[in-house]
């Protein structure tokens, strides 16, 4: 087992204990909270993260708090955030992407190390968690990783001789345009929702997305090739309302942290196997697998992980530089 393998294992043990501890005395509280999430059941590799925070939740504090979900149907997902600032909702589980131009700090955790305990160790968690305090009254009560594999690309066809996609166009938001760029592709920004059919037309060549996900979007169907090694961490965060964080007992707070602790040390795993069975599903499918080379998939990376702080600097300016230097220190991104 690797040392940081043994960390998370000691630390999921230790969590998983004090969770033990703390579940009888919360059995009296009762509190209901309105969540609106960005993700349905559909969208199983990123809904299953809210899943299991959830069942944590429950494990730790029986019915002592329990959720209305709302999803994507109720509010955009780009619109999501003002409501919950504003306390029409109690609680979101998003990506920090979606509100990107609002200050959407916790995006550049894309950017660092799957490696929960070194985030809280080295006050990155911290100061993000602050830095949702003081500009969106947001409180942050988790940040999970989907997995230890980050995002993707995926083509109708194969690498060029050259090992890259020079000359065609690829779909992707901002985070996915330093890896597009890197390869020698044009991006193209599109809503996810497009992604199939703009495939299907032949407006975009290749798509950039979460690694697991081909199935639930059912992008195989127009898509003939993954790219690896992927890049970057997707993190998904809990945030509460801070006046709705205020008004609730410290024994309902505490379970949403512990839960939130918990589901961070558990996902990274979780999350392998669900990519696990995305891969083997999709090889079933016909969906190859292009290689990078060791060049070119480090020059993928170390893209990605500019392009993501760049945004970051853009949007949050010195709170970015300043967790960027956090990061570093704790030798969790570039």
């Amino acid at each position: 087992m690797t040392p940081r393998r043994l960390r998370f294992a000691k630390a999921l043990r230790a969590a998983a204990a004090a969770a033990t501890l703390v579940a009888a005395p919360f059995a009296a509280q009762a509190a209901e909270l309105s969540l609106l999430s960005s993700f349905n059941s559909t969208q199983k590799p990123t809904y299953a993260v809210l899943e299991r925070y959830l069942e944590n939740v429950a494990k730790i504090g029986g019915d002592a708090v329990t959720f209305r979900i709302s999803g994507p149907e109720a509010v955009p997902i780009f619109e999501q955030l003002e409501p919950v600032s504003s306390g029409a909702f109690d609680m979101l589980y998003t990506h920090p992407v979606f509100h990107a131009g609002s200050g959407g700090l916790a995006l550049t955790v894309d950017a660092m190390k799957v490696d929960p305990v070194a985030r809280r160790a080295s006050g990155v968690w911290d100061a993000v968690d602050a830095f949702y305090q003081k500009t969106h009254n947001l409180k942050m009560v988790a940040m999970m990783s989907v997995s230890m594999e980050g995002y993707h690309l995926f083509t109708k066809e194969p690498l060029s001789e050259a090992g890259d996609l020079a000359g065609r166009k690829v779909r992707g938001t901002p985070t996915y345009f330093g890896p597009i760029k890197a390869l020698g592709a044009e991006p193209v920004v599109l809503p996810g929702s497009e992604i199939y059919s703009a495939l299907q037309t032949g407006i975009v060549d290749g798509a950039g997305w979460p690694a697991a996900g081909m199935v639930s979007m059912k992008h195989y169907e127009v898509a003939n090739w993954r790219l690896r090694p992927t890049f970057g961490a997707a993190t998904q965060p809990v945030f509460v309302n801070l006046d709705a964080w205020n008004g609730l007992t410290a024994e309902e707070q505490s379970i949403l942290l512990e839960a939130g602790r918990i589901t961070e040390l558990e996902m990274p795993w979780l999350g392998n196997a669900i990519q696990a069975e995305e891969d083997a599903a999709l090889a079933e499918l016909g969906v190859g697998v292009q290689q990078l080379s060791p060049e070119m998939a480090a020059k993928v990376q170390s893209a990605f992980i500019d392009s993501i702080w760049s945004i970051g600097a853009d949007c949050c300016g010195e709170a970015a530089t300043a967790l960027r230097a956090l990061a570093k220190d704790a030798g969790l991104t570039e």
